[in-house]
């Protein structure tokens, strides 16, 4: 009979063979261990792997590292007899991957469940309390705590938390669908004190005391959430929050009435803001996204000349990722260049790993893609040609590879052959003759003398620029009255003159006019956004 695998990580590091513990061996060796299930179904180079284990004294540890891995592959695979025979932890150009079926390793299954959870939520409340309570359940302490000071586990270790807390949040909100409210305010009042930032758990804390008949310190718990953040944080409640609070200073019934609904849908039902506030617009912001329209016109022309490189150039706030994002990429998918209308389309942020970036940008690009790039990301100066075009369906596909916040090469990456290998491995996928991949850059206009320094690189990108220039007055105004008419909604002649008066010519005009033009949509009186609401803000600058 097969033996059965089960690794946890959610607590201090296990594995079970057949229920029953086995001893992994010293802290390097579960530190290796803990990092490939970090990892898992993915290739980890030889490189990282030496990197996290032994950071600045990396050198010459290969044969360390081989040791660990055998030891290791003892451990999970006893009945191993020889080379060649791993199903568990294989040898894979460029290192090595932990293969393993997302039930037998706890955080994978944790994630499954908390999809569906937030699936369930909308149409079976009890069944979401009952998967997160199954889930949840998979917890026995804090992720990967015996490495909790390890720098290699801080993101896994950041992100498995903030989802153990969005799950319980998410388990209040199925809660109170199902009008259970008195039960849950002692819970709440104590999650609200462990997480004093957190917005959603006060929300629903008031939603409890609320239809408990406990108006009066509802209220007094978003007075003290609101001071908490002043003092603490210098910011303000969300609008949405500020809008909770209306209601139940109103005693609007509709709080009561919406007792079989999620809290989560609450706002959802609110009509929506169709501004963005200081936040980047995203692909899903397309219908909402105006006054660039001569921008990604030229972005579109650049392309169907077969430009292979493309560089969105501005200052910080300038609108550079909205444009590409919120402007360009919807218009290829829905075949604005005719011909050209099967694109691939990959993005990235370069981060600290930029290759590592980079075959996670490719393998979300296509459902039905590789399991790993690794084998073409390992051939040197072609790496990104060979990983691109592995990444096509066929002949006539071309791939946009979308590189957002391009000066994180030069700012988080600090081996300098690293920013160098990838810069030399962006120019051979550019200039493959057949030109199927197109680059597709922004840049802060402050780091633009970076790139230049590597001379090849630096060459190619001086006529790849595209300028993101201020918006006009005729921009700003159709950025203002556009999402304005899709949410039905007005602004008032006056408030649009004063605004435009304010806005142009402003250093940070962008972010400063969404900003506000979000806080006035918040203040609206009926459908009407006014000049007096604009003066009660103290304007842009207020």
């Amino acid at each position: 009979m097969t033996e059965r695998l089960d690794f946890r990580l959610l607590g201090p590091l296990e594995v079970a063979r057949d229920d029953e513990l086995i001893d992994l061996g010293g802290y390097k060796q579960r530190s290796l261990l803990a990092l490939f299930l970090i990892h898992a179904n993915r290739v980890v180079s030889t490189d990282r792997i030496i990197d996290a284990l032994w950071g600045e004294e990396a050198a010459d540890k290969e044969n360390a590292l081989w040791v660990y891995i055998s030891r290791l592959r003892s451990v999970l695979e006893p009945e191993r007899t020889g080379r060649g025979e791993n199903s568990v932890l294989l040898t894979k150009d460029p290192g090595y991957a932990l293969e393993v079926d997302p039930g037998q390793v706890d955080f994978l299954r944790f994630e499954l469940g908390l999809d569906q959870a937030r699936v369930q939520i909308e149409t079976d409340p009890q069944k979401t309390v009952e998967t997160l309570d199954e889930v949840l359940g998979l917890w026995r302490g804090n992720p990967l705590e015996d490495f909790a000071y390890e720098e290699f586990t801080r993101n896994e270790v950041g992100r498995l938390s903030e989802l153990r807390l969005e799950a319980s949040e998410l388990r209040v909100d199925a809660r109170l669908a199902l009008g259970q409210t008195g039960e849950l305010v002692s819970a709440l009042q104590a999650f609200a004190r462990e997480n004093p930032y957190r917005e959603r758990p006060v929300g629903q804390l008031m939603i409890a005391l609320y239809r408990s008949g406990r108006q009066a310190e509802a209220l007094r718990a978003y007075e003290q959430h609101r001071r908490i953040l002043s003092d603490e944080l210098g910011i303000d409640p969300s609008p949405e929050l500020r809008r909770l609070e209306e209601q139940i200073l109103l005693h609007d019934e509709r709080l009561v009435a919406r007792r079989q609904a999620p809290l989560h849908a609450v706002a959802d039902r609110a009509l929506p803001n169709p501004y963005r506030g200081l936040h980047a617009f995203r692909e899903s912001d397309e219908s909402r996204f105006f006054g660039r329209e001569s921008l990604v016109a030229d972005l579109l022309r650049r392309l169907d000349n077969s430009d292979r490189l493309i560089a969105v150039v501005g200052p910080s706030g300038s609108g550079k990722s909205s444009v590409v994002h919120a402007g360009l990429i919807p218009r290829l998918r829905k075949g604005a260049l005719g011909e050209y209308s099967d694109w691939v389309i990959a993005q990235m942020v370069p981060g600290a790993h930029p290759f590592d970036e980079l075959e996670a940008g490719l393998l979300r690009s296509r459902l039905d893609g590789p399991d790993s790039l690794s084998d073409q990301l390992a051939t040197g100066p072609k790496a990104i040609l060979k990983a691109g075009l592995r990444m096509l369906p066929d002949g006539n596909a071309r791939l946009l590879l979308v590189i957002d916040q391009f000066e994180e090469l030069f700012t988080l990456v600090g081996d300098r052959d690293v920013q160098r290998h990838f810069l030399e491995a962006l120019l051979a996928a550019i200039e493959e003759p057949h030109g199927r991949i197109t680059v597709v850059l922004t840049l802060r206009a402050d780091f633009y003398d970076r790139p230049l320094l590597h001379p090849a690189f630096g060459a190619r990108l001086g006529t790849a620029v595209v300028n993101v220039t201020p918006l006009s007055a005729a921009e700003l105004e159709e950025a203002a009255l556009q999402p304005a008419a899709i949410a039905g909604v007005r602004l008032e002649p006056k408030l649009l003159a004063r605004l435009l008066a304010d806005v142009l010519d402003e250093t940070g005009a962008l972010p400063m006019f969404q900003y506000t033009m979000t806080e006035l949509f918040e203040r609206r009186d009926g459908d009407a956004l006014l000049e007096s609401s604009y003066e009660q803000m103290g304007g842009v600058r207020g």
